[in-house]
């Protein structure tokens, strides 16, 4: 996937919403670079909704600062933004056919008729939808409606894209399908794309960088694989991937690691917390990074437990097992990889030192 540039296009300075004495969003400081796909990620009510209608114009903020090619667009009204939008309710003019939806946004622009119809042919066909163009929506399945919609956006070449949840009303198959689709168009065009989703694979498959977002504010800022690798907090441990939390004191500090005791034992892990102050933090260990049996050396720590339950899911097991506490942790296990523990046997697990985080 192609990463921005390095220039910045989007700048939010202290962006803030509130309504009366309820806010949808604290303040925000962030920069989007030229030609990057930025996603916001984050459960209901975090702010990334608030945060993508502020960007677009049609929300005013309530305090800070938009820029935009370094120019102030606060208070720009939103038909002068010239953003692509597109929305999980497409939003197609049903008396349209396919072709006068697409051509809409260029028609508004006053482009000749010649060029209208050459961009529309190219965008269809970057679509897959070239020999649909007669048709009107309601003879299209969802996923073609969909991409109509993302035609139609693409069509008028905007700088920038702004998605919210666009993907959401499609079943998992066409999700995963439309995912690929908007990454493709996203890698040709160049534009520069504000996502947002709930949906943390469709996050880690689309994005160059991820905002996860809670509670109206942003509680980490990364590329997929430093979100997942190095979650910041218990919150981005537990929202990006699965992960095994297991919370306790923070005991000592060593260098770029922390000793942590939990009710099932105590345990090391890489540790940069933001919040230093507090001693009560988690261990997180992620299912992949889990085996079973004794730690075969020091650079391997591991708990003891009881098989509980097994998921069997074609590529992959998931062991459930139950720690004295009554904590269950998760392990992957191949299934070409030998014989299994019967649920209800007492098992060990172990997993590598380096690889586990401890989380404030």
């Amino acid at each position: 996937m192609k990463a921005g540039t390095g220039e910045s296009k989007i700048v939010l300075e202290g962006l803030s919403k509130r309504y009366g004495t309820f806010t949808a969003l604290e303040p925000i400081s962030l920069t989007v670079e030229e030609g990057e796909f930025l996603t916001l990620l984050g459960p209901s009510g975090s702010g990334k909704t608030t945060l993508l209608q502020m960007i677009s114009g049609l929300v005013d903020p309530t305090a800070g600062r938009l820029l935009v090619n370094g120019e102030d667009w606060t208070h720009r009204p939103v038909n002068q933004r010239g953003m692509g939008m597109v929305f999980q309710h497409y939003a197609l003019f049903p008396h349209m056919t396919v072709a006068e939806n697409v051509s809409f946004p260029l028609e508004m622009r006053k482009l000749p008729a010649r060029d209208v119809s050459a961009q529309v042919e190219e965008t269809l066909r970057k679509v897959q939808l070239d020999s649909f163009a007669h048709r009107f929506p309601r003879e299209l399945s969802g996923g073609q409606q969909q991409r109509v919609a993302l035609a139609r956006c693409f069509v008028f070449r905007p700088k920038v894209i702004l998605m919210d949840e666009p993907l959401g009303a499609l079943d998992k198959a066409l999700r995963e399908h439309m995912q690929l689709e908007i990454r493709r168009l996203h890698k040709e065009y160049g534009t520069t794309v504000i996502y947002v989703t709930h949906d943390q694979e469709e996050a880690l498959v689309m994005s160059d960088r991820i905002c996860v977002m809670n509670h109206a504010r942003i509680e980490q800022l990364g590329a997929p694989h430093q979100i997942y690798s190095d979650p910041e907090t218990v919150f981005a441990a537990g929202f990006i991937g699965h992960s095994n939390v297991l919370k306790g004191t923070r005991q000592a500090v060593e260098g770029a690691s922390a000793v942590i005791t939990t009710a099932n034992g105590t345990f090391t892990g890489r540790y940069t917390a933001r919040d230093q102050a507090t001693t009560e933090v988690a261990l997180v260990i992620r299912p992949e990074q889990m085996r079973l049996g004794q730690a075969p050396s020091s650079e391997f720590e591991g708990v003891r437990g009881r098989l509980t339950d097994l998921v069997y899911l074609g590529s992959e097991r998931r062991l459930l097992i139950t720690l004295g506490d009554g904590e269950t942790i998760m392990l992957r296990h191949d299934p070409s990889a030998g014989s299994l523990p019967s649920i209800g046997d007492e098992v060990a697990t172990h997993w590598p030192k380096a690889l586990a985080r401890v989380v404030a």
